[in-house]
């Protein structure tokens, strides 16, 4: 049974929701630059600042951990879910970050596009299930739906990872121009790997504690 949430534990869900809220940011941040352009260097400043909001938030969440008797739910599972949650948020910021290292300018693959698009959709996801944590039992189907439309997302980007990759070879004529577009390919999609991871998590709560 779920248990009945106190005050003092009401901040490991306002953690939880605050660096989800962080993650959809992000994402639509570096989706912005991925349409629009700009200066990618304000966009990994912007970036850099939500990595940071993410990590004050972990390190919150673990000191909160330490020093609460109870919990709303497993300590395992709420230190393993503030993790998951920091490891997308320090992913999209690395994504921005190759681009502005190799310098590759504005995207202009439609899977480049397409990945920010499944990013940005699996991150409102996450929002969305992690807000139904505060009343498991009520919003049980909510956050199961919502951890399967993740895992959705989460094979469309292996889809478009691929389809991507595929053109970059045989498309491209620059090799360094490949290896430089493969990485940012290979961190877009792996950063859709760590959303499931989230959804792995929230999912196994919900099971646990509905």
């Amino acid at each position: 049974m779920f248990f009945k949430v106190k005050p003092r534990e009401d901040v490991f869900f306002t953690c939880f929701e605050s660096s989800a809220d962080v993650i959809y940011n992000a994402a639509r941040i570096l989706q912005e630059y991925v349409y629009k352009g700009g200066n990618p260097i304000d966009r990994l400043e912007l970036l850099s600042q939500a990595e940071e909001r993410g990590k004050k938030l972990f390190d919150h969440t673990v000191d909160r951990l330490n020093s609460t008797f109870i919990t709303p739910f497993d300590r395992e599972d709420i230190y393993s879910l503030a993790k998951e949650l920091n490891q997308v948020i320090d992913h999209i910021h690395g994504t921005m970050e190759k681009i502005v290292i190799y310098k590759t300018g504005r995207p202009r693959d439609i899977n480049v596009r397409g990945l920010t698009d499944v990013l940005v959709m699996a991150a409102d996801e996450i929002r969305d299930a992690v807000t139904g944590l505060r009343k498991l039992q009520d919003n049980y189907e909510r956050v199961l739906e919502a951890c399967d439309r993740i895992s959705e997302y989460e094979r469309e980007g292996d889809r478009l990872y691929r389809a991507g990759t595929a053109r970059l070879f045989e498309e491209a004529d620059d090799a360094i121009e490949i290896i430089k577009w493969k990485e940012v390919l290979e961190h877009l999609e792996t950063t859709l790997d760590y959303c499931e991871d989230v959804s792995n998590v929230l999912k196994g709560v919900a099971v646990k504690y509905a």
